[in-house]
């Protein structure tokens, strides 16, 4: 049951395979220039930073109705939200944008842009849900993402000349988000029985669909055009 519920989830992706939305098929391609790249980034660093909020909240929410669920929560909160482990994914976001030119001091007045902001509210949405509802959105999301980072520290190295430090977030996020994947759907039936079905469902629906808003928003601040992608390849 659970393996057919999780594959039933995860065909939600094709809603929005961020694989080939179009940010990515033209950083694959090279198609734009390192200061564009160091621009979409500075929104996943604004996307990251209002993320490690919610992840914390989610970890203190599971602690008071299920302990499975806060003990997976709590690694991958540790892993990603903290350098206890030298992997801050926001730490190193900033080392990338910053090594690619950007100010330090001018990230923290740094601005959503549209489709980032609703991406980050939608995200907000979700985890207002429940924990488990974070949980299993994220950790979908992440199953594909552990797919593309690869991709992209690739891209990164090899088209736009970053070094492998600047890139780290990407090389590291390729085996860490797979194992943040399992921890989430390892908790599905505790998350399914504490929220119901339907809101898991909708949850990892709008988290795809969040993901795909970010990476318009990435593509927004590089490109200066206000684009949404439909999800068609």
């Amino acid at each position: 049951m659970v393996a057919s519920r999780a594959a039933r989830l995860l065909e939600l992706y094709e809603l929005f395979p961020f694989l080939h939305h179009p940010l990515w098929v033209a950083i694959m391609a090279g198609d734009l220039s390192n200061e564009q790249v160091i621009k979409a980034e500075v929104q996943h660093w604004i996307r990251t930073r209002a993320g490690q909020e919610l992840r914390r909240d989610a970890v203190a929410e599971a602690r008071t109705f299920s302990e499975r669920i806060f003990e997976q929560l709590l690694e991958t909160y540790l892993e990603e939200c903290t350098n206890q482990k030298g992997t801050s994914h926001l730490e190193l976001i900033q080392r990338l944008v910053v090594l690619g030119g950007y100010p330090e001091s001018e990230l923290p007045n740094a601005t959503p842009t549209p489709g980032n902001a609703v991406a980050i509210a939608t995200y907000r949405d979700i985890s207002r849900r429940g924990a488990g509802c974070h949980t299993l959105g994220a950790g979908a999301v992440e199953h594909y993402y552990s797919q593309l980072a690869p991709k992209i520290y690739e891209a990164y190295t090899q088209k736009y000349g970053m070094s492998d430090a600047q890139a780290e977030t990407y090389k590291i996020h390729g085996t860490m988000d797979q194992t943040h994947a399992e921890r989430a759907f390892a908790i599905l039936d505790e998350a399914t029985a504490a929220h119901g079905w339907s809101a898991i469902e909708t949850s990892v629906r709008d988290a795809f669909v969040a993901t795909s808003l970010h990476y318009d928003g990435m593509l927004q601040a590089a490109t200066g055009s206000l684009e949404y992608w439909n999800g068609r390849k």
